[in-house]
């Protein structure tokens, strides 16, 4: 869903008992920067809070590394946080972030979902009205000949 371009991000994220925690380690800014980097990434691809770099393709920690610029090791340490704090979990071998909802309007989602739905619909009816426009008038024009 690549038209959407925008998480939601809540100016009370510091006060989070999470985030707290993190703030407590000693790689807390590399840390909460791989965090919104990662909510980012999520909402790029925007599939539920999958980390995917295409439709079939996740991410891994090495390509995360690539990705976001940073050491193996960074990537690995900030994952193995989130996951402790079930900011993260792995399904069937792919990141995903929890509670995904928390960080994108659904229902906004799902608005600019039907309103495409909407104008592709409105898009195919007009060209089928001129395909059989152009149709009747070709057929017009051949029977005058």
């Amino acid at each position: 869903m690549a038209e959407v371009s925008w998480i939601k991000l809540k100016v009370g994220m510091f006060d989070d008992s999470k985030i707290k925690y993190i703030e407590a380690l000693p790689e807390r800014d590399t840390i909460i920067t791989l965090w919104v980097k990662l909510l980012t990434l999520a909402g790029k691809y925007n599939e539920q809070g999958y980390i995917m770099l295409s439709e079939t393709l996740p991410y891994n920690e090495e390509m995360l590394a690539n990705e976001f610029n940073r050491p193996l090791n960074s990537i690995r340490l900030a994952l193995q946080t989130f996951e402790k704090l079930g900011m993260i979990e792995e399904v069937n071998g792919v990141f995903k972030v929890t509670n995904w909802e928390k960080h994108q309007n659904i229902e906004g989602l799902e608005k600019i979902r039907e309103q495409n739905r909407l104008r592709k619909q409105r898009q195919r009816n007009k060209q089928k009205l001129l395909d059989s426009h152009v149709k009747s008038r070709d057929s017009h024009a051949t029977e005058e000949d």
